[in-house]
């Protein structure tokens, strides 16, 4: 019975290292087709264990444009109107729904994927902003200018129709009235 029993697990040993030269074999040459398909080329992208990268993760949302202005409301009033009407969160209120319970984890990181900014120094500066629909990422920031508010507004798409014409004529606008108080 000893011995019966040393033979099947010797000959399930050797099963497993064929099956995983068999399985290191498919997996090659899945790898390799895929890499003929998408080309062998300098520009091809490999995650430095062998592993293909379908898509290169982006860093950037493409090309910018800025503007800025100025409003005759204070910083404050300004930050919060914009952090209101925009729905900007900080770090702080993030932790503070993921903390809740279980489900308020999933919400924090909802949040989390618009790549929410949020930075301030009350009553010297702020800096928000957030993704826009799925292709656009709108940054704002404000800084004390006197009694009043200069607004920096930067915005980015990889559509360039968004970065031009009335299209980004009307965010300006818009970001222009919730600071001063105009349009809730």
């Amino acid at each position: 019975m000893i011995i019966s029993g040393a033979v099947c697990v010797l000959l399930s040993g050797c099963a497993g290292s064929d099956l995983a030269s068999i399985n290191k074999n498919i997996s090659d040459t899945a790898f390799s087709i895929s890499k003929t398909l998408r080309g062998d080329d300098a520009n091809s992208m490999d995650s430095g264990n062998g592993m293909p990268v379908l898509t290169k993760a982006s860093g950037s949302v493409g090309k910018s444009t800025s503007k800025q202005f100025s409003v005759p409301v204070d910083i404050d009033t300004a930050a919060a109107r914009l952090k209101r009407h925009y729905g900007y969160v900080s770090a702080e209120e993030i932790e503070r729904i993921r903390s809740k319970d279980r489900n308020s984890r999933w919400s924090a990181s909802a949040i989390q994927d618009a790549h929410p900014v949020w930075e301030a120094v009350p009553g010297s500066s702020y800096r928000m902003g957030s993704d826009v629909g799925d292709n656009d990422h709108m940054d704002i920031e404000l800084e004390k200018n006197g009694t009043g508010t200069r607004v920096y507004m930067t915005y980015k798409s990889r559509v360039p129709s968004h970065l031009t014409g009335s299209n980004f004529n009307n965010v300006l606008t818009q970001v222009r009235q919730v600071a001063s108080g105009q349009a809730r």
